[in-house]
């Protein structure tokens, strides 16, 4: 099993990461309810009380923000253990015994391929509705050709090598030899497919989100809050500002553990064959 080695880079992405935990658990210390309204601090700035100002209804944007990072990681945290299930069942299947299985399975991952991601979702969600659950979902079929694509390539490798040829002579079951010996050993590779997912996810939430064909009020998400902000850009800038930093540090930091790339750049750059 090879040891999974954290350079500087993935270091500080990592410390990043903390913090933006940090910060979304230091909401329940925030009193202030995500989706209160008052007409006394309606546009009101920075201050003490509010250190992220207040919106159009008088709403704490810290709070907002939270709620709406949290809300966002929870749906991309369950839409990558979806995709990362299946596409790693897919791939592993088809990179371990070839042949017609490869064939039959690549064909259908290939044609899913080729159909952006976020154009996958949002037909997925045009047909089933807006909402946690289902942009959940969409999402996390969305990633499953990515990720097959992935660890295709990676178990195709593992097969040819010394340990797997072993194990098949000595009879090992053919599901010990997938998950017991290969997986491991695929580990750093599986890892960094992981955060690049969530990386991704996160960005596609607040993409679907900002078109008001995701989370649906009265709860929020960090693109929902951009959304909102739109009209009020020149007026209270905050509103953006905030919002959009802490997306921005949170895509950064999990950037930087997934090496800083992207899905189908990854794919194509270390993986295609």
């Amino acid at each position: 099993m090879k040891k999974i080695k954290l350079n500087n880079q993935k270091k500080i992405g990592l410390i990043i990461l903390l913090i933006m935990i940090v910060f979304v658990l230091s909401g329940f210390l925030n009193r202030n309810s995500f989706d209160a309204m008052n007409k006394d601090l309606i546009l009101k700035g920075s201050s003490i009380l509010h250190p992220f100002g207040c919106d159009e209804f008088g709403r704490d944007i810290l709070k907002r923000t939270q709620v709406g990072m949290g809300i966002s990681v929870v749906i991309s945290f369950f839409s990558v253990v979806i995709g990362t299930f299946f596409g790693t069942l897919i791939g592993a299947l088809c990179g371990y015994f070839g042949g017609i299985v490869d064939d039959f399975l690549t064909g259908i991952i290939n044609v899913l391929f080729a159909i952006p991601s976020l154009l996958l979702a949002l037909v997925f969600v045009s047909l089933f509705g807006s909402g946690m659950v289902q942009v959940t979902l969409a999402l996390g079929i969305a990633i499953v050709p990515s990720f097959a694509k992935m660890m295709r390539s990676e178990f195709k490798k593992q097969r040819e090598l010394e340990y797997v040829k072993m194990a098949k002579l000595l009879n090992v079951p053919t599901a010990r030899i997938i998950f017991v010996h290969i997986l491991p050993n695929v580990l750093e590779t599986f890892l960094n497919c992981v955060f690049i997912a969530i990386n991704n996810c996160i960005l596609a939430e607040a993409g679907l989100s900002f078109l008001g064909i995701g989370v649906q009020p009265p709860l929020a998400s960090l693109g929902s809050l951009l959304s909102d902000a739109g009209g009020y850009i020149r007026s209270a800038p905050y509103m953006v500002f905030f919002p959009a930093f802490t997306l921005i540090l949170l895509l950064f930091g999990i950037g930087l553990l997934s090496s800083g790339e992207s899905f189908h750049h990854a794919y194509s750059k270390r993986f295609k064959d």
